[in-house]
């Protein structure tokens, strides 16, 4: 094993000193060192850490006084080993692109830098099944599954810098939820080291596992409070072989509803139907619709349809599709394939950089995620302010992304339209002060006991994320 002693600030705990296994040459910040990953292999993430957090591995404004970076479970256990002999703290690190995700951390000594296990551990295409380390990206491990035109039915923002156990970890979602569940759902096993280094599985790795107890899904969306996933097993599908989207337009998310209510729960099953509100989605219903001599209103808001089968299905899907839309009075629409159509399904994201100053993810029934969606959004003279909203129709999931100052007002109005439609309520990113006056998660009610005791079950020194998760458990 190569490594350095590593030390630094801020980690609310007394700097120490042990090796870390990391290579080539360190990146400097004010007074702490952060070993820089090998770039053939976590040359992706460390740009992105370097280039959109403040301080590589910062949370919450706080920086951690080393750094490990683990390349076998083995080496994951050993770590964290020490970490709970040494009573300290560790936060398990990804890509970083979720790590905004969760309350403030109450105190953080070491970070994990997963992303050293990032290697397929067992594949069997005939089966149906592939078992990987958490540190692999997405866009790795779907790069190898597309060699045998094979997929894991689940995409998230970023998919290049968002590995599977920071996707588990946050609970992300993507559009693809209302026909093949969630990311929770695809899994089948999952081993997890324990903050005492104890090395645990759940599951297995064939399709039909039904031994034991569903362990796996405690860790999903726990934000590694209650340990470090290491390596999972997913079922997985083949690749459609025709995908074509219809991307339509109308004047208010209301308008939108009747249609998409109708394909959603139509004779039919969309890959996905979302709604896309804003100005972003304005802009772009404005550019599409000289592809088809129509024209979107100042407050157009869009709602993308995405269809997958052969291509004869796909072809009477994307009539059904567009009769359906001229029935409701669509504005207009357009029907894109090949790359054409992935350009329009990157509104479904929080968007471009900079990243949004406020967001709030909610789940609502399918009915009233429409009315959200248009709450949120508001008229477009009601704010001065960036919002981006997307609402996940098959599933009821609305996320609403907001740039510009953050206020008490805003926040009350956001929470106020989403307990109006009679949803439950999360706040995924907000400035650090506004972290420290309320609990992100929201209200859970009893369930928040049930957690606290999981908490005390898992990690009872309080090793791992102190602080992050509900209840600030």
């Amino acid at each position: 094993m190569v490594g350095r002693s590593v030390t630094g600030r801020d980690g609310g705990g007394a700097p120490n000193r042990r090796r870390v296994c990391c290579d080539n040459a360190d990146r400097l910040s004010t007074t702490i060192r952060y070993p820089t990953a090998r770039r053939d292999r976590r040359g992706l993430n460390d740009e992105y850490r370097f280039t959109h957090l403040p301080e590589p591995y910062e949370i919450d404004g706080i920086t951690p006084s080393r750094v490990e970076c683990p390349a076998s479970v083995e080496d994951l256990s050993a770590a964290l080993r020490t970490v709970h002999a040494d009573a300290g703290t560790a936060v398990i690190w990804g890509g970083g692109s979720r790590m905004h995700v969760g309350n403030k951390i109450a105190r953080y000594d070491v970070a994990v830098d997963m992303t050293g296990l990032d290697r397929i551990v067992d594949y069997r295409p005939p089966d149906l099944v592939v078992v990987a380390e958490a540190g692999m990206t997405l866009a790795a491990l779907q790069a190898e599954l597309g060699k045998n035109n094979q997929r894991l039915p689940f995409d998230v923002q970023s998919p290049e810098h968002a590995t599977i156990g920071g996707s588990l970890a946050s609970n992300a979602v993507g559009p693809l939820r209302g026909r093949y569940g969630g990311i929770r759902d695809l899994v089948i096993g999952m081993s997890v080291v324990q903050a005492d280094g104890t090395m645990t599985k759940s599951g297995g790795s064939v399709v039909k596992n039904v031994s034991g107890y569903d362990m796996a899904r405690l860790h999903i969306g726990a934000l590694g409070t209650l340990g470090a996933i290491a390596t999972v097993a997913f079922k997985i599908g083949p690749i459609p072989h025709t995908m074509r989207t219809v991307a339509s337009w109308f004047d208010s998310a209301e308008s939108a509803a009747v249609a998409g209510m109708r394909i959603t729960n139509g004779s039919f099953m969309p890959e996905a139907v979302t709604l896309v509100a804003g100005p972003r989605a304005a802009k772009h219903a404005s550019e599409l619709s000289a592809q088809d001599s129509s024209k979107a209103s100042e407050n157009a808001v869009m709602l993308l349809v995405a269809l997958a089968a052969g291509p004869a299905t796909v072809e009477r899907q994307v009539n059904d599709t567009t009769s359906i839309l001229g029935s409701a009075m669509a504005d207009g629409f357009v029907v894109l394939e090949d790359n054409a159509q992935f350009g329009v399904w990157s509104l479904a994201g929080e968007g471009n950089p900079p990243p949004p100053t406020f967001s709030v993810r909610s789940t609502v029934k399918p009915t009233e995620a429409f009315n959200l969606a248009g709450a949120l959004a508001g008229p477009a003279d009601s704010d001065s302010r960036d919002v981006h909203v997307v609402a996940q129709i098959g599933f009821g999931t609305v996320e609403a992304h907001w740039r510009g100052d953050v206020s008490p007002e805003l926040v009350r109005s956001a929470q106020s339209a989403i307990r109006n439609a009679g949803g439950a309520w999360m706040i995924e990113r907000c400035p650090i002060d506004l972290k420290s006056e309320l609990d992100v998660f929201g209200d859970l009610g009893a369930s928040l006991a049930v957690m606290r005791r999981m908490k005390q079950q898992f990690d009872p020194t309080g090793t791992l994320s102190p602080g992050r998760f509900a209840g600030r458990i």
